[in-house]
Parts: C-alpha cells; structure tokens; sequence
C-alpha cells in the first residue's frame, strides 16, 4: 500500500517509471499528448473510493484509480498498432509484479490528438492518514 494519498502521484510516478525502458517517457498528467520522437507512459488519475470490488475498505485507507496510457511516435497506422501492442506487452507483465497496484482491464484505441494507445484501468492502494492524525 502506498503510504500518502497526498503523494500518491509522485509515487506512481516513481514506479512506473523504474519498470519502463530508459528510452521511454513517463508523465504524470495528460493534458494532451505531447509530441514526442519515443513511447510514452501517461499518468491520468481519475478517482478515489473506500470501496474496492464491492468490498469497503478499512478505516483510513482508499482506492485510487488512474489510467496508464501509452502511445507510440509511429505515424504510419500499421506500424503504430504494432508497436502499442508491444507496449502494453511490456507494460501489463510489469504492473503484475507489485503487491499494491492492481490492473482491471486495457482498452486500445486512438486518441483525440491522433496517435494510437492502450488505456490500463489500474488501482492502488494508498492511506489517508498523516503524520500528526
């Protein structure tokens, strides 16, 4: 479980980025895609519950849910596909290795900017108490 909710994205962060290849791109936020010449891995958190699969979590602990996506600089559709696929390849045999960050499902599609990319609906488990609480 991850310790602060209040860092949880630099903590994310920080993770995904050690599994992922040094020649890729790790960002923690989509504001848009960024134009880049390797893959990369966007961060895009979405929600927090104290209920996970319709179990209720403990007191001072939550869920939060974020998307990890991943594109590639490829231009040609083909070749862009091929290389997502690959990706994602990568990316779900790491995800599977931590004890505190759960995937649920990956979807492919291209997004509004163009490029092609799989969005893995992930989890993790992180607590809201500070120091001091």
């Amino acid at each position: 479980m991850f310790s602060d909710l209040a860092t949880i994205r630099t903590d994310v962060k920080d993770r995904l980025t050690a599994i992922l290849p040094s020649t890729w791109r790790c960002e923690a936020t989509l504001e848009g895609t960024i134009k880049a010449l390797v893959p990369v891995l966007y961060i895009e958190f979405v929600r927090i519950d104290t209920v996970v699969q319709g179990q209720p979590l403990p007191q001072g602990q939550v869920g939060t849910s974020f998307n990890v996506i991943i594109t590639d600089p490829q231009t040609d559709a083909e070749k862009a596909e091929d290389a997502v696929d690959a990706h994602v390849l990568k990316v779900l045999g790491s995800l599977d290795k931590f004890a505190d960050i759960y995937w649920e499902n990956a979807e492919k599609k291209r997004l509004q900017d163009g490029p092609m990319a799989w969005t893995i609906s992930v989890l993790a488990l992180a607590s809201t108490i500070t120091e001091g609480d």
